[in-house]
């Protein structure tokens, strides 16, 4: 969404409308991680046309950007389902010229998107959900000329981004990405990883660590509470910064991550902002949305109110407690 910008209109709901806008994009990802994506994208396609809409579903990564670079998009599109992964979720907000409402019928490993936002992979359920029209606004955030909405971060975890996505488009074609494909590369990392310093400056605040994390909305991998209270319709980010370096520091994070500990920590610095800058004295890398996202100096600005989601629960509390 190249032309996106910060957008102060109401994160309310809003309502579309079933007659004048019955097609429905679905961009399919044939090399997500997780269950037979291309069974489920047909259910979904059929049980939209049992609801009277108009499905065209999508496999080629060209005619897709095409097809989603349109300007008139929202005007002639219900929603577009990214049928993958967090990365297809991602790819489908920057590829498109102007924000249509986007749902999510999850096939990836972690899908975070969906677990915020109460998509299931019951294909009837998710179709009678955008037949029923509501949506909600949330932010995203810009960091390096791409658009994000969950997460951002430089660190070790980005390092191990950075050696999966590597492996991954190693050969003529990209590979399937699945859960046990992350062993070799965090044993890796874990290796040769050196903690370099980072710092991070919000607000006039510089704080100094080893790791830093951008938060647009609460999701992690591994339900990891990071920024449990980040909330993606409060025009703002939430930040973290870890800051003792090596690998029994480390450790001890994970720890109180588990135990919902770490914010009280003395050596983990939190806040809250509209931009925040990270750099390194030595280059590191950085991911978005758990995908490789260059290195640093990065700079993160939210953009409000940016992207209509389509309402599968009205709370994320409701969607806790359906799960």
């Amino acid at each position: 969404m190249g032309e996106i910008e910060s957008n102060a209109a109401s994160k309310g709901g809003e309502n579309l409308d079933a007659e004048s806008l019955p097609r429905v994009l679905i961009a399919a990802n044939p090399y997500s991680g997780h269950g037979p994506t291309a069974k489920r994208v047909a259910e979904l396609a059929a049980a939209l046309t049992d609801h009277g809409l108009e499905p065209r579903v999508i496999w080629d990564r060209g005619e897709r950007a095409e097809l989603l670079q349109q300007p008139d998009l929202p005007a002639t599109c219900r929603c577009v389902v990214a049928a993958g992964g967090d990365g297809t979720v991602a790819d489908v907000i920057n590829e498109m010229a102007a924000a249509a409402p986007i749902a999510m019928l999850p096939s990836g490993n972690e899908n975070l998107f969906a677990r915020e936002f109460g998509f299931t992979r019951d294909m009837k359920q998710l179709a009678a959900v955008i037949a029923q029209g509501k949506t909600r606004r949330i932010d995203l955030a810009r960091a390096g000329g791409r658009l994000f909405s969950l997460m951002l971060s430089v660190g070790f975890d980005a390092a191990v981004v950075h050696r999966v996505v590597e492996w991954r488009t190693n050969g003529d074609s990209l590979r399937r990405v699945r859960r046990l494909n992350y062993a070799k590369p965090i044993i890796d990392v874990l290796r040769s990883y050196r903690y370099g310093q980072v710092e991070l400056e919000a607000d006039g605040v510089r704080v100094i660590g080893t790791h830093a994390f951008v938060f647009n909305l609460p999701q992690y991998g591994f339900r990891m509470p990071f920024a449990p209270d980040a909330r993606g319709d409060d025009g703002l980010l939430d930040w973290l910064v870890f800051e003792r370096p090596g690998f029994m520091p480390m450790l001890s994070y994970f720890l109180s991550l588990v135990r919902s500990k770490h914010l009280a920590r003395p050596d983990v610095h939190h806040g809250r902002t509209r931009r925040v800058r990270i750099i390194a004295l030595e280059p590191m890398p950085v991911q978005m949305d758990g995908e490789a996202a260059g290195m640093t100096p990065v700079e993160v600005v939210v953009a409000g109110a940016a992207l209509r989601v389509v309402a599968a629960h009205e709370t994320r509390q409701e969607v806790e407690h359906a799960e």
